[in-house]
């Protein structure tokens, strides 16, 4: 719900990531039952900046890949509370380069539109050549 404050601009309500029990478990082709996440649950408020933190093997990633929607929870909920009109939810930044060798800076960075639908010649003329500056 968008409240009015005092200068007349509408000001968005504050956003607000649930993470409601989730639990995901990975089936391996023998049968057996690998539990990278168990009834967890979260709250993050907006504005907030939260580190998530454990050693390697403990589910951080299999969390981050639930709430971003790349993966779908075994058991529970990702609730997003008064997201932003018109503006994405979630953006994901790997943890490896997952560039295409075979294709140019510029190609790599216009990628993503392309995957979108954007022309190719769309794409390009979208890139500032600034971003791209000395690099092939």
């Amino acid at each position: 719900m968008a409240s009015t404050v005092t200068d007349g601009r509408p000001r968005r309500a504050p956003m607000r990531v649930r993470v409601d029990s989730i639990s995901k478990v990975y089936s391996a082709p023998s049968g057996r039952q690998l539990v990278a996440l168990e009834d967890v649950s979260l709250d993050v408020g907006d504005g907030e900046f939260v580190t998530i933190l454990g050693p390697s093997g403990c589910g951080k990633s299999t969390l981050l890949q639930v709430v971003a929607g790349l993966e779908a929870p075994t058991r529970g909920r990702v609730i997003f509370e008064s997201p932003p009109a018109g503006a994405p939810l979630t953006g994901v930044v790997f943890q490896e380069h997952a560039l295409f060798p075979w294709r140019t800076v510029r190609e790599n960075v216009t990628f993503g539109l392309e995957v979108r639908g954007v022309s190719r010649g769309g794409a390009s003329r979208r890139v500032p050549a600034a971003s791209c500056a000395g690099r092939p």
